[in-house]
């Protein structure tokens, strides 16, 4: 199975992500080593990122529940 590369990416419209069925809550830890909660999408095909200002990212652990149980 080949390895996934996680990357940071903006959100251009991330209220729009607040109630896809997609979105989870994920922590995040970036390249620098800081850890940040932040939106994991599972729609690879998502036209709501920008992507041309990637980062990588480190590891990721993502909640077993999604953005609406979080609040």
């Amino acid at each position: 199975m080949a390895r996934k590369q996680l990357k940071i990416v903006r959100l251009l419209e991330p209220e729009l992500c607040l109630e896809c069925r997609f979105a989870q809550t994920a922590d995040v830890e970036a390249e620098t080593g800081t850890h940040q909660r932040m939106i994991y999408c599972r729609r690879l095909d998502c036209d709501n990122w920008d992507i041309v200002n990637a980062e990588p990212a480190r590891s990721m652990e993502v909640d077993d529940y999604g953005l609406d149980s979080a609040a």
